[in-house]
């Protein structure tokens, strides 16, 4: 079901988060990690202390990272044997 919703506000949200993926949506692909994993992130901000109100889209474009590292931890109430 693909409906837009009747409010203005999220109307120009979706028409900018839109307007956004497909200016760089390629440069994401391009960041992609050896496993072809990438994202985008959306953040959107309405400013309703001024009219008409302001609203602000950002995308944010990162590879997925993954690092690990692994150790063992003491026991602090287990005596160390010699």
């Amino acid at each position: 079901m693909n409906t837009m919703p009747a409010d203005p506000e999220q109307n120009a949200a979706i028409g900018a988060i839109t307007e956004l993926l497909a200016a760089n949506y390629s440069q994401a692909v391009d960041s992609a990690d050896e496993d072809g994993k990438f994202s985008i992130g959306f953040k959107v901000t309405f400013d309703r202390s001024h009219s008409p109100t302001k609203l602000k889209v950002v995308s944010r474009i990162s590879k997925s990272l993954t690092d690990e590292i692994e150790t063992s931890i003491p026991d602090p109430n287990q005596p160390e044997l010699l």
